[in-house]
């Protein structure tokens, strides 16, 4: 059983501010070029799962505490299907087992930007959904 709460929908703001900052994050360690590639897709995954939390939270749905992208694209397809659709659960796995290895799979730059420019089109989808503070 999953738990989940229902926040203000004020809180969404914060999220979504939060979740730029984590996208921001993740850019930084791809230019810095002396991290763990998986780390940089963690922090795209996480951006982009707080960003699908606030969209949930403005419109006072229950959030669920969770770090499955599918569950939240499910969720936030109620309300609108995001860019990219259910495509974006491919980084769950970078909040879950991959994050504990490392080099299973070499990436390349081109694939770092094309997910970091997903979730940056995702994310700004999402903020378009927030309402701004009044």
């Amino acid at each position: 059983m999953v738990k989940s709460k229902t926040f203000d929908p004020a809180y969404a703001l914060e999220l979504l501010a939060i979740a730029r900052a984590d996208l921001e994050s993740a850019f930084d360690l791809w230019r810095a070029n002396t991290s763990r590639k998986e780390n940089i897709f963690l922090m795209a995954q996480q951006a982009l799962e707080k960003a699908l939390k606030a969209v949930l939270c403005a419109q006072s749905r229950p959030v669920p505490f969770v770090h499955d992208i599918a569950a939240l694209v499910t969720l936030v397809a109620q309300i609108q299907e995001p860019p990219f659709g259910y495509e974006l659960n491919e980084l769950t796995e970078f909040a879950t087992v991959r994050r504990y290895y490392e080099g299973w799979e070499p990436f390349s730059d081109e694939e770092i930007s094309a997910v970091l420019d997903a979730c940056k089109v995702a994310i700004d989808w999402c903020g378009s959904l927030v309402p701004p503070k009044p």
